[in-house]
């Protein structure tokens, strides 16, 4: 990118700065919700504790979303599904986990009897679009059902904000679905060197050279599933993986930095969309919703990339809404959240909850409006990791693959189901998940233990069988090859 090109990206975000210390809409004025047009903006494999707003003070990777903050609802600990796209995203969009709908891989497909938020919206008249970066979420596992628009980006830019424009003319003065996920933090040796320059500099050669483990490793990860073997048949896969990530780990300094320069790459297209629903009247009279679907592990917990676990570097995700007006603007919610809470919300503020019928998520207007509304009493079940298609025999021995993440007040249990194991960790005094308490507390590990057990099973009995979903075409294999799905 040009040195111009860097002026103007420091120019937007001033500019930005600046906007948001306008006039402030009265909360008063904001028009009836049932009319609201939804946004929900995900920015794929977004780490909660990389934005200044979440606490990051390494570097200043998110200018503008930390302006958006102020004036929006902030969910300190909100959790993603999954710690994977496929079952995280869809999760999110039909308010249900995977061991309900069943979605765990991309050779999946949604049951026709779930339906998802954008056919709910469209039920009710709103003009829906989606502009997506992932190929993962849109046919391949029909989450492109009730959206009058659904287009696939072609190439890596990440920038809708054109797009953008285009759909708000065609939707006119209509009640409007807009959904945007971007991937810049999930191949982040992509980022433009204009948002890695702020930070330092990282070569050419050393960024092939991450790109390259990093390839290395998910295709070994991988390899069995996608060559119909069972988990574990081909051993020197364990030996590429344990190499690949002695690499990557040799390089962690310059990843992380790469990684922080994709973040700020992500607060400036944000902005970008954002100054558009500005522009056109837009933005005051919607409900904006800003997430991620999960996070990325750098060697927190010995491994990179993200699927391989539910400790919070995966599921920790950032949550921030933003209500027409301004409503609720400030308000920082600490009480554990799932992003399956999102659609019940967002019907709760429409005035429509009937139309989350079968939503396994709550509203979180309750605990927005009153925090004492959401002191957890009992422990809730927030993130769910059921592991099909990833293979590396240390983890599978550690985790195995159906894991539980359940959350009470600063506790957080993980219920490894399949190995029968507890992990307890106190998130005030151990963030980082590094001290093991389940030996010294074992009536409270009891106690969300069982009420792991008890949710799995009840989730389990609603199963849905996913349909088997159709062989994708070439041109789509080829974008997942690119994004380092698969080899």
């Amino acid at each position: 990118m040009s040195d111009s090109s860097g002026i103007r990206l420091i120019f937007s975000v001033v500019f930005g700065l600046v906007l948001f210390t306008g006039a402030c809409v009265d909360p008063e004025s904001a028009p009836d919700a049932p009319q609201a047009p939804v946004i929900i903006y995900l920015v794929d494999t977004l780490r909660a504790d990389r934005l200044g707003t979440y606490g990051y003070t390494g570097r200043a990777t998110s200018p503008y979303l930390d302006e958006l903050a102020k004036k929006s609802v902030v969910f300190e600990q909100a959790y993603g599904p999954a710690p994977w796209t496929v079952p995280s995203v869809t999760a999110v969009m039909t308010s249900s986990y995977a061991c309900e709908n069943g979605i765990a891989t991309i050779r999946q497909r949604l049951n026709a009897s779930i339906v998802p938020l954008a056919e709910r919206l469209e039920a009710i008249n709103y003009y829906t679009g989606g502009f997506y970066n992932n190929p993962m979420v849109g046919d391949a596992i029909g989450l492109d059902r009730g959206y009058a628009e659904f287009v696939e980006g072609d190439d890596t830019s990440n920038e809708w904000s054109p797009q953008v424009r285009e759909f708000l003319a065609k939707a006119g003065g209509d009640p409007f679905y807009l959904y945007i996920h971007t991937m810049e933090p999930h191949d982040a040796f992509w980022t433009p060197y204009a948002f890695i320059q702020p930070y330092g500099h990282v070569s050419v050669d050393e960024q092939g050279l991450i790109e390259a483990a990093m390839r290395r490793l998910n295709a070994a990860s991988q390899a069995d599933f996608l060559a119909d073997k069972p988990p574990g048949s081909t051993e020197e896969n364990d030996v590429i993986q344990a190499h690949a990530m002695a690499e990557l780990e040799d390089h962690e300094e310059n990843f992380r930095l790469l990684y922080d320069a994709s973040v700020l790459w992500a607060d400036k297209n944000v902005s970008d969309v954002v100054e558009v629903l500005k522009e056109t009247g837009a933005w005051d009279r919607s409900i904006f919703i800003f997430m991620s679907d999960h996070g990325e592990e750098i060697g927190d917990h010995g491994g990179w990339y993200h699927g391989q676990s539910v400790y919070e570097e995966l599921v920790r995700v950032p949550l921030i809404i933003h209500f027409p007006g301004d409503q609720f603007a400030g308000r920082r919610v600490e009480t554990p959240v799932s992003l399956v809470d999102v659609m019940p919300t967002i019907f709760d503020y429409l005035d429509s909850a009937e139309r989350c019928d079968g939503c396994r998520g709550k509203s979180l207007l309750p605990i927005i409006q009153d925090s004492e509304n959401g002191r957890d009493k009992e422990p809730r079940i927030l993130a769910l990791r059921t592991n099909v298609a990833f293979y590396y025999r240390p983890w599978k021995e550690r985790r195995g693959d159906l894991n539980v993440v359940v959350r009470q007040g600063s506790w957080k249990a993980i219920w490894n189901a399949e190995l029968g194991s507890v992990e307890l960790y106190d998130l005030v005094s151990d963030p980082r998940e590094l001290a093991d308490l389940s030996g010294e507390n074992r009536a409270l590990t009891a106690n969300m233990e069982q009420a792991a057990r008890e949710w799995l099973e009840r989730c389990q009995k609603r199963e849905r069988t996913p349909e088997v979903a159709p062989q994708l075409d070439e041109e789509t294999c080829e974008r997942m090859r690119a994004l380092g799905y698969f080899d």
